[in-house]
């Protein structure tokens, strides 16, 4: 289990990152955050922990195992965490809760391959809404952003994020510095938003498309993102040579 945390003074800032994929791992983690927020005032939490893996499979593919440690991240640690933090903010009477959730589950009707993934930020997306309408008249503002592609880590190889093809490519997928400016100033405005333009504008493209054709579409672009994670395991599964095609 990995911790970290950070504060110039109290109630400026904490971070705190944690590997709790890990029953007891994550336990332990949530033993210390909770006693480290205690004393602090938490003026904003942002939910941003977020796994993926396994990604382009199908429901079967998978053991059940790594099924349960994306939920165990996506879903627990999110709630755990922000119930953490709520008891100071009530006690205060304000506060702000940013849940990260994603643009799969508001700006298309499915995400065939990451029916897990797509599933668990559902949950983030009505979590949210719901602590919203509890939680407003105390203060407390409580919001799911749900993005789609941004250049992270963990779409490295799925959107061919690294492959940036000038203006138009830095719209539609934001930099991780550019969809955070974004995502501060859309802080307070409503129960759910999708703050960088670029995904705005796709979303509202989406919406004009009828939902047979984007299930069509969204298969086959994640069947290919299969066949390439494929290659990609076999390459490793050979020493980084690329695997033999079959005749």
């Amino acid at each position: 289990m990995h911790i970290k945390a950070r504060w110039s003074s109290p109630g400026e800032l904490l971070i705190y990152g944690s590997y709790l994929a890990r029953a007891r791992a994550g336990d332990e983690a949530m033993a210390r955050l909770r006693e480290a927020v205690s004393g602090l005032d938490v003026g904003v939490l942002v939910n941003n922990a977020g796994v993926a893996k396994p990604c382009a499979v199908y429901l079967h593919e998978a053991d059940v195992e790594a099924w349960v440690r994306m939920l165990r991240v996506n879903l627990w640690a999110l709630t755990e965490v922000t119930a953490a933090v709520l008891p100071g903010m009530v006690e205060r009477g304000r506060g702000a809760v940013v849940n990260i959730g994603s643009g799969s589950t508001e700006a298309i009707p499915s995400f065939p391959l990451y029916s897990v993934y797509a599933a668990s930020k559902r949950y983030v997306a009505q979590f949210s809404r719901s602590l919203y309408v509890e939680y407003r008249s105390k203060g407390i503002d409580v919001q799911c952003q749900a993005p789609l592609f941004v250049e992270t880590k963990m779409t490295t190889g799925v959107a061919g994020s690294r492959k940036r093809r000038g203006i138009l490519s830095s719209l539609m997928m934001p930099t991780s510095e550019a969809y955070a400016r974004a995502a501060a100033r859309w802080i307070g405005h409503g129960p759910l938003c999708m703050p960088n333009l670029g995904h705005r504008l796709q979303w509202c493209l989406c919406n004009a498309v009828p939902d047979r054709l984007l299930d069509v579409h969204r298969l086959r672009e994640n069947l290919r993102q299969r066949a390439l994670f494929q290659r990609l395991r076999s390459a490793r599964v050979n020493g980084g040579l690329p695997a033999r095609k079959q005749s």
